[in-house]
């Protein structure tokens, strides 16, 4: 698994593309902390991989990803997760965040923009860690269905082509958005 700053490469080029739609913040956090909470937790804390009873029978594979990697589990845990403490550092940095940077524009976002961003975030992680993670049960919590799309030359494409996208992303979002997207918060 690449590190998890790796997976900010993809977000950032479909950020630029849309920076005055989605919460920056919500993409982030989606894209990074929230969706790799689970694998943290395992390696930092010694924790054994749970053994997770599937809905209609049987158990998940075990791995660092069963809980947190798959459709099911972001749109009722992760996104909703990241969408709350994306509202709540809103709300707690906002005044600090605006004297350090005078020329930025504040963007409130709806909750529904603010889901929506950390949603699509965190679908973002959860594709390119398809191509690397074999415990990644797309059926989860009901089904065992396993992973697919395990292709190790896939995420390396994804990466190469992610870094190449960013300067692409950054002229052709200036041109549909208005301002700056570095002038923009959150």
């Amino acid at each position: 698994m690449p590190l998890t700053p790796l997976h900010v490469f993809p977000a950032i080029s479909v950020y630029l593309l849309f920076y005055r739609r989605l919460n920056g913040l919500a993409l982030l956090l989606g894209t990074t902390l929230l969706s790799d909470l689970e694998p943290i937790l395992y390696e930092f804390t010694w924790i054994n991989y749970p053994r997770v009873l599937l809905l209609f029978g049987g158990f998940a594979r075990q791995g660092p990803h069963v809980i947190t990697h798959n459709p099911f589990s972001i749109i009722l845990l992760v996104a909703p997760a990241t969408m709350l403490l994306t509202k709540l550092l809103e709300l707690a940095g906002r005044g600090t965040l605006m004297e350090l940077l005078p020329g930025a524009e504040w963007i409130s976002y709806s909750w529904i923009a603010t889901y929506f961003s950390a949603l699509l975030g965190s679908f973002l992680h959860l594709s390119w860690d398809l191509t690397m993670h074999v415990d990644v049960n797309l059926g989860f919590p009901f089904i065992y269905v396993p992973n697919p799309f395990i292709n190790y030359q896939a995420s390396i494409v994804i990466l190469q082509a992610s870094l190449v996208m960013i300067p692409v992303a950054y002229v052709i979002g200036r041109r549909i958005n208005s301002g700056s997207p570095f002038k923009k918060l959150p």
